[in-house]
């Protein structure tokens, strides 16, 4: 009855000149979050992009996501091109030719293809320990975001190319550089916003094309070079060169660069992000960080993470899950009504964005029992066995467009820590809360600045 007077979930009210553009482009997630806390799990905002339903409990985003997601599309290019840099890969791809390209490239990430990349990521992560050992000597600060933004590219880089290209070819360093300065830059969203639009200044497009250029002269002649070796090899980029789809045809050298622009510069930064939110949720939480580093002399015995053990390393790894819970870097996923469709009481008129915050979803009280305490024991095997809501955790999205690389995130991350913690420790150079920003990702705005001790040396 409710619906059929007012065909409009509740939401809040609209500034009669500005609406709430103002606080949109200043906090978007602070917008959501303050519309659900008034208005319930169903909240309609009227956004610049157009009418917005925000959808905040996990049945909900299910019917959206997964069980009525051809009602849906993802918000983006009609095309499915996402333009010079992204190309027509799966971040960017839609329909036919995403499913396609998806069914290609997933064996490269199914689960027992992970175990053999774990020695390729110790050997990533110990350039970063190396790289530590003077800083730790000498006290000196250092951003983490930063750290791990260069250790998860390198990291990457032995896992898709077996080797670290990052480090080796300075066009692709240049390139990847620039992009993430430009995309993920330490501002706020107006700023954001902004600098987003003066993108189309001439100058400011000529940079941001050139550091294009010199990505792709890089990874085309990566291509080559693999195409033209007698074995195109075992890893990520050997995968691609030799997957072949029902028909079987393989990927042009278009097709694969913009797969490797997806998941070698597109998936970098969520990682790096969901890396460093770890060491603050640690350093914030220092039962838990003794419990790791507990857990890693008993498995590891002082030896790096190998395919062997690295699976043992369990309550490491639910530290990593429900610091994803807390602080997802992936804080929104937007969808489009192709067709109208029913949400609870309310009618979802066709053309409405949809927006699912997993930033939300993980706090939603339904599914989480005091969900703002860190508590890593939820996904130890016998709560995570309890918990009923599929989509009350969806740090990877979910449905047909979960992110393909979800097993590689958390096995980097926990090796990256097992790794690391045994060498190290980190210290906060600030003892309050970090200042957050959702802007491509939800993330510390100001990086987040740390010193660094050898393990073995006073606290």
């Amino acid at each position: 009855m409710q619906a059929t007077r007012n065909p409009l979930p509740p939401g809040p009210k609209q500034h009669w000149l500005l609406g709430i553009g103002i606080q949109q482009v200043k906090n978007p997630l602070r917008l959501l979050m303050r519309g659900h806390q008034r208005h319930g799990d169903l909240v309609y905002f009227n956004l610049f992009e157009g009418p917005t339903l925000l959808v905040c409990h996990p049945e909900h985003a299910q019917h959206v996501l997964v069980e009525n997601v051809r009602k849906y599309r993802p918000v983006g290019p009609e095309s499915g091109n996402g333009g010079p840099l992204l190309g027509r890969g799966l971040f960017a791809s839609r329909g036919d030719f995403w499913m396609r390209q998806r069914r290609m490239v997933q064996p490269a990430f199914h689960r027992p293809r992970m175990g053999p990349m774990v020695a390729g990521m110790v050997r990533g992560i110990e350039r970063t320990a190396e790289r530590w050992e003077p800083l730790a000597r000498s006290g000196a600060r250092v951003d983490l975001l930063t750290e791990m933004r260069q250790l998860v590219i390198s990291t990457l880089g032995e896992s898709i190319f077996s080797r670290d290209v990052y480090a080796q070819s300075e066009p692709l360093r240049g390139g990847i550089d620039l992009i993430t300065r430009d995309m993920h830059g330490p501002r706020d969203s107006l700023v954001t916003t902004v600098l987003g639009l003066l993108r189309m200044l001439p100058a400011r497009r000529r940079r941001f094309m050139a550091a294009i250029q010199g990505l792709n002269s890089a990874l085309y002649a990566l291509i080559a070079e693999r195409r033209q070796a007698p074995d195109v090899g075992d890893d990520i980029l050997g995968m691609l060169l030799g997957a072949r789809d029902p028909q079987g045809e393989g990927m042009s050298d278009q097709q694969v660069r913009d797969e490797l622009v997806s998941l070698f510069v597109g998936g970098h930064e969520a990682t790096a992000v969901a890396a460093t939110w770890c060491w603050y949720t640690l350093a914030r939480n220092p039962e838990a960080e003794q419990r790791v580093r507990q857990e890693l002399a008993e498995v590891l015995r002082g030896q790096p993470p190998s395919e062997a053990t690295v699976q043992h390393l369990t309550y490491t790894r639910a530290v990593v899950e429900e610091t994803l819970r807390l602080h997802p870097p992936a804080w929104r996923v937007v969808r489009q009504a192709r067709e109208e469709d029913r949400l609870g009481d309310w009618t979802v008129a066709p053309g409405t964005l949809v927006v699912v915050s997993p930033y939300i979803l993980h706090r939603h009280p339904s599914a989480w029992e005091q969900p703002e305490q860190f508590k890593p024991e939820r996904f130890l095997a016998e709560q995570r066995e309890r918990r009923e809501q599929r989509q009350a955790y969806m740090p990877f999205g979910a449905g047909q467009r979960l992110c393909i690389g979800n097993h590689y995130t958390l096995l980097l991350i926990t090796t990256a820590l097992a790794t690391l913690m045994q060498r190290h420790r980190v210290r906060l150079s600030s003892e309050g809360p970090v200042r957050a920003m959702s802007g491509s990702t939800y993330r510390p705005r100001d990086g987040l600045m740390a010193t660094l001790q050898p393990v073995g040396s006073a606290s």
